[in-house]
């Protein structure tokens, strides 16, 4: 439910990662916006997975980004974002779907950087169409 809300952002933080190399803030501020809204009117994630969706994986990419550059501040904010929408556990399975195409698309590009918005944004749909046909087994 939280990411059919997420759709247009993502997108958009796609789109414009890929063409522009940028990520604009509105999306991972709407992003966070429909996580806090969702943290009150659902039940699941747990607020403690929230909140470690949103710590762990950012403070992750952070460390990587000053250690060997590469990662954009937008992917770090987009991603934390992603992690309190979502939760801890689903956004491990949409970066498990995202970055396996993105080192893919690293390596046959020969890029040290990717637009990973585009990644996060193919394992968040990913994920959505797995889900989806699990649940009708």
């Amino acid at each position: 439910m939280v990411l059919l809300f997420c759709t247009v952002p993502l997108l958009w933080a796609a789109v414009t990662d890929l063409k522009k190399r940028i990520i604009p803030d509105w999306t991972w501020l709407a992003i966070l916006l429909i996580g806090l809204v969702s943290a009150f009117l659902l039940p699941a994630p747990a607020l403690y997975e929230r909140i470690a969706g949103c710590l762990l994986p950012g403070l992750c990419l952070l460390f990587l980004a000053m250690k060997y550059g590469g990662v954009g501040g937008g992917d770090i904010k987009l991603t934390a974002a992603m992690g309190f929408a979502f939760g801890l556990n689903t956004l491990a399975a949409i970066l498990l779907l995202a970055l396996l195409p993105a080192c893919i698309y690293a390596k046959a590009a020969k890029q040290r950087s990717v637009p990973l918005a585009v990644f996060l944004c193919v394992g968040a749909f990913s994920f959505a169409v797995v889900v989806f046909v699990f649940s009708r087994i």
